[in-house]
């Protein structure tokens, strides 16, 4: 088969033409394009193959600008849409291309085409980026530069006005050109439609909102869209942290929502879907929100004890589309504390009504009237409560008392609808018509409060009047009246008159006597239709009177008997009670009081000698029986009064044996008290006396004793008389005493024996007149036993003791001799001369006191310090401290050199002795004395 040549030429011309025609298009202005067409043409013969080449062909390419726009869009069909809220952006990406062939400068620009009815504001930005948002680096363009081909991303950003009526439809058209014109793009229209926006509300509530601390509140915070238009995502927040730091905080798990998502924050920042802890914020996100939808968030606060008192606001935020609204509302934290009082029975009747006032027609002043009452606890916490009774000032004195009858404990503490009965009882102070008003106030400030009216109080109370008859059996059989005061015995007939009168203008109604007769008397007989109840013991004698009339007077009485019953020392006391309906507390009448004594209080007196002489000792013994077989007696007084000449010894009373208190002594008689003779038993007391040279004749000792009765009735029980007699012989016995002394070495020459610094001389003789002798024992003392009394002469044997008299008699009388009147126990010293000088004293010091004078000395001795103390003073000092310090690290060896108690008038001496081994100098110190005024 043959093919064509010329069809095989062509198909190669064809060929090259097809290739050269696309360079033409993206050939850049000023261009020279060169071309010259080549034919091959294979003849059937292969051999006779042939090469044919054209003409050349040369062109220059001119100049072409062109733009294009994508994507393309029209009012008919935008090419991009954007629907918007009022105050949202739009942001539409476009692609500009230099389509033509030479690099130019191509205007860009955003208008709206005819058919907008929205103009907002528009710009264009170059989106160097890429992401298709307006960045902060990116400019606003008016134009773009591009090489041929060159790509540029804009955007197109319009922004709408936040207005409410800023609605409708805007096209927004990108339109880019040539710079002369020659060559636009502007069918880029998009769609930018403006909706009605979402109205958002936020409302927000605490049920309750009174809330008791302990309890919870539950929170509702509700977001509505009342707008026509749908909202973007919608956030409902609320956060917690400020309530929580009031004391009002979320109750785990209670958060509920009706739509969208629930999340919680512990930091206000991050929020989780997962419940945390603490919990410091609650919101809810929903995508959008239709015209007339809501979100509605419910949860739950505990209020704590820490948040009472305050009101505690919390305020909710919803935010949608860059807008937020808010809502708040108030938790107030507090208790509702209230109280009432009121009648008995009726705490709440209204305060200020006749229901919450209580009335009573009469009073007696003096006389206690009370009002019942019941206060309550109306609030919802407990709560401390205190009551006051006010009323015109003196018209009364005011009691409040509690169930038990006692005085009110306050603060009254009540629980929430707890109540408690509470009397008040006043006594009226003066005469007329009362109003008091009974407050009860409590801690947190609540108060009530309610009225006692007395009608009229009278002055006085009515008058009564108790008296008795006491009779007892005779010796003859007849009847004795017991004299008043006298005491009565078992068998012995009480008679008690009541007497009563009616003071007042108005009657007394409803008047009853009781008497509770002594449970030691049995009820025998009663006027004037008088009834008895009870058992002998404890009987009752009761009247029923009815009405006392004004003025109206009333006489009663009862026969008793004592009964064996009675002990000895006991008091029948008897008093008789009267009510009426005016004076509901008894009214007692006068008591009378009947002691009961059967058994006699019996003393005997012995002394121990028959006959005595002058200075010889008496022992008394006084046997007391008390022959009550079930009373003792106490507070007795045992009264001696000894003869004349008899002297009370000291230190000589014995109660059973056992030492007694000396009795005291006024105008030489003698008085013990001792504090119970027992019942049924004997008590022995005895003492000692001397017989003085006043004594003469016969020495009659006469004792009497008194005392009361254990049962406590006020009366001396007297004893019988008892004597004790001794016959005085004088010439039997004459006045004896002892003689006694010491002979020493006065070193320090005071005239008074020093133990611890003179020396006792032994072995020295004493002579006493009439020839008696004596020898000084080792300690230099001697002694002459039963000396007559009076005058006496001794004489110190010069022979015998080899020192010389201290002091030299004045009168020219023998060396050594002293003369002394001896009477008792009478001390004669001789202190005498050291032979080989005195022992000087360290130190002398003398200290006034007023007129109490202190002297002290001090004496270096062998292996120490000697110390005298003389305190000198003309009357008694009570409470003295006598102080007289030792120096620094000495130690006390001897002696002693403090004195504390009561000091005679005269002189006190101390002498002690201590070791030291400091400076001689500084052995001294000073003496303090003090006493009390």
């Amino acid at each position: 088969m043959k093919r064509s040549p010329f069809l095989s030429a062509t198909l190669a011309l064809t060929g090259l033409l097809s290739a050269a025609a696309p360079a033409l298009a993206a050939t850049p202005a000023g261009t020279e394009i060169v071309n010259q067409a080549t034919a091959e043409y294979v003849p059937p013969v292969p051999e006779d193959r042939g090469l044919a080449t054209s003409n050349v062909v040369r062109t220059v390419v001119q100049a072409v600008c062109s733009v294009s726009v994508t994507p393309d869009g029209t009012v008919a069909q935008p090419g991009q849409r954007a629907d918007l809220l009022p105050g949202e952006r739009a942001v539409f990406t476009y692609s500009v291309v230099n389509t033509g062939n030479t690099t130019g400068e191509f205007p860009v620009l955003a208008r709206f085409e005819q058919a907008s009815t929205l103009t907002p504001p528009a710009r264009v930005v170059r989106d160097l980026n890429g992401n298709g948002q307006p960045d902060a680096a990116e400019p606003d363009v008016t134009s773009v530069a591009l090489a041929p081909d060159e790509r540029a991303a804009l955007l197109l950003v319009v922004e709408t006005s936040p207005a409410a009526d800023a609605q409708g439809d805007a096209y927004a058209n990108l339109v880019a050109s040539c710079a002369g014109g020659e060559s636009t793009d502007s069918n880029n229209v998009s769609l930018v439609r403006v909706g009605p926006p979402p109205v958002l509300g936020v409302q927000k509530t605490f049920s309750p909102s009174l809330v008791r601390p302990g309890s919870e509140t539950t929170v509702t915070v509700t977001s509505r869209n009342s707008g026509q238009g749908e909202s973007r995502e919608v956030v409902l927040t609320d956060l917690l942290a400020d309530q929580i730091a009031l004391g009002l905080v979320f109750v785990p798990g209670s958060a509920r929502t009706n739509v969208g998502l629930l999340e919680y924050t512990t930091d206000g920042t991050t929020w989780t879907e997962q419940e945390v802890q603490p919990v410091r914020g609650v919101r809810v996100r929903v995508e959008r929100l239709a015209p007339n939808a809501a979100i509605t968030l419910t949860f739950r606060m505990l209020a704590t004890g820490q948040a009472e008192g305050r009101v505690i606001p919390n305020t909710a935020t919803a935010r949608t589309s860059g807008r937020e609204v808010s809502g708040s509302a108030s938790a107030d934290v507090r208790y509702l504390p209230a109280v009432a009082i009121g009648p008995v029975g009726n705490p709440e009747a209204p305060e200020g009504s006749a229901a919450d006032a209580q009335q009573k027609p009469f009073a007696v002043v003096g006389q206690l009237v009370c009002f019942d009452h019941t206060a309550k606890n109306t609030g919802d916490v407990r709560d401390n409560f205190r009551l006051t009774v006010t009323y015109p000032q003196g018209a009364a004195r005011a009691e409040v008392q509690g169930e038990n009858g006692q005085p009110l404990v306050q603060p009254l503490v009540l629980e929430p609808g707890q109540t408690a009965f509470v009397r008040v009882c006043y006594d009226a102070q003066q005469a007329g018509p009362m109003d008091a008003l009974v407050t009860i106030t409590g801690d947190r400030g609540e108060s009530n409060a309610t009225r006692d009216q007395i009608a009229a109080v009278e002055a006085g109370l009515p008058e009564l009047r108790k008296s008795y008859v006491a009779t007892t059996q005779g010796t003859g059989g007849q009847v004795v009246t017991v004299p008043d005061g006298g005491t009565v015995a078992a068998g012995d007939t009480i008679t008690y008159t009541l007497t009563m009168r009616n003071p007042y203008a108005r009657p007394l109604t409803n008047a009853v006597v009781s008497d509770p007769i002594p449970a030691h008397v049995d009820f025998k007989e009663a006027s004037a239709g008088g009834v008895v109840s009870g058992q002998p013991g404890a009987q009752t004698v009761t009247w029923a009177l009815g009405t006392l009339q004004p003025g109206e007077a009333r006489t009663l009485t009862v026969t008793t008997q004592v009964s064996t019953r009675a002990v000895d020392g006991e008091a029948l006391r008897n008093v008789f009670n009267l009510v009426t309906t005016e004076l509901t507390a008894p009214l007692p009448s006068n008591e009378v009081l009947t002691p009961v004594w059967t058994a006699q209080l019996l003393i005997r007196k012995d002394v121990s000698a028959q006959e005595a002489g002058f200075g010889d000792r008496l022992t008394y013994t006084l046997n007391i029986t008390n022959a009550s077989a079930t009373t003792a007696i106490v507070n007795a007084v045992i009264t001696d009064t000894p003869a004349r000449g008899l002297e009370y010894i000291p230190g000589t009373s014995l109660l059973n044996g056992q030492p007694l208190a000396d009795p005291t002594i006024e105008g030489g008689v003698l008085r013990w008290s001792v504090a119970e003779l027992p019942a049924g038993r004997t008590v022995t007391i005895a003492y000692q006396t001397r017989v003085t040279p006043e004594a003469t004749g016969q020495l009659v000792n006469t004792v009497q004793v008194s005392g009361t009765g254990a049962g406590g009735v006020a009366r001396a029980i007297a004893s019988n008389r008892a004597t004790a007699v001794t016959k005085l012989n004088p010439l039997k016995f004459a006045p004896l005493a002892d003689l006694l002394g010491t002979v020493f070495v006065d070193r320090n020459r005071n005239g008074l024996f020093d133990p611890l610094l003179d020396t006792p001389v032994q072995g020295a003789r004493v002579l006493l007149a009439g020839g008696r002798q004596v020898l000084t024992d080792v300690s230099g003392r001697y002694s002459f036993p039963n000396v007559a009394y009076g005058t006496q002469a001794l004489r110190l044997d010069p022979a015998s003791a080899p020192y010389p008299p201290l002091h030299v008699p004045q009168d020219g009388g023998l060396s050594g001799t002293q003369t002394v009147f001896v009477r008792g126990l009478t001390s004669v010293d001789f202190p005498l001369a050291p032979l080989g000088g005195d022992i000087d004293a360290l130190r002398r010091t003398v200290l006034l006191v007023g007129d109490v004078r202190v002297e002290k000395a001090v004496y270096v001795v062998e292996g120490g310090y000697v110390v005298t103390l003389r305190v000198v003073s003309p009357r008694a000092l009570e409470a003295v401290s006598l102080l007289d310090p030792l120096p620094d690290g000495a130690v006390l060896k001897e002696g002693r050199n403090t004195y504390s108690g009561n000091l005679a008038a005269g002189e006190l001496n101390l002498t002690y002795r201590f070791d030291w081994t400091g400076e001689p100098r500084a052995a001294t110190t000073d003496p303090s004395l003090s006493w009390r005024y």
